[in-house]
């Protein structure tokens, strides 16, 4: 048995629903592949700025960092991605007695340099001045 939605889940559902659905326009090249692998724990841009998780650094915050490219060449070997992520030819599969506890991210070479393309065109975060004594 069903029951009625009401006017509440109406509402709501009313609000989840976009009118303005976005296309493939809507993305810069490499996002939406980005946003799809990456979003779910990073900020990756302002199509996401409400997501990811609280404790992981967003593309902007990654930018900052010195070395982020040849980090984010390596994430799949850097923690805690080799937990969840394969690249196809380059990572052993998860052996069948240990999964992946979470749902895994599958890339291949070809896309993780998109990846890396589009983390290219995000603008460095502002972090602010570097503290100092007085």
């Amino acid at each position: 048995m069903t029951r009625p939605i009401g006017r509440s889940g109406l509402l709501a559902a009313l609000l989840l629903f976009d009118p303005t659905a976005a296309t493939a326009q809507d993305y810069a090249p490499g996002e939406k592949l980005t946003l799809f692998n990456c979003g779910r724990c990073h900020v990756v841009s302002a199509k996401n700025r409400m997501g990811g998780i609280g404790s992981t650094p967003s593309f902007a915050v990654l930018r900052t960092i010195e070395d982020w490219e040849d980090r984010m060449k390596a994430f799949w070997s850097l923690r805690p991605h080799p937990g969840f992520t394969q690249i196809e030819g380059v990572t052993e599969p998860f052996p069948a007695d240990r999964p992946s506890a979470v749902h895994p991210i599958s890339l291949t070479l070809d896309e993780l340099a998109e990846i890396v393309k589009y983390a290219r065109t995000v603008k460095p975060a502002n972090l602010g001045s570097d503290l100092g004594m007085n």
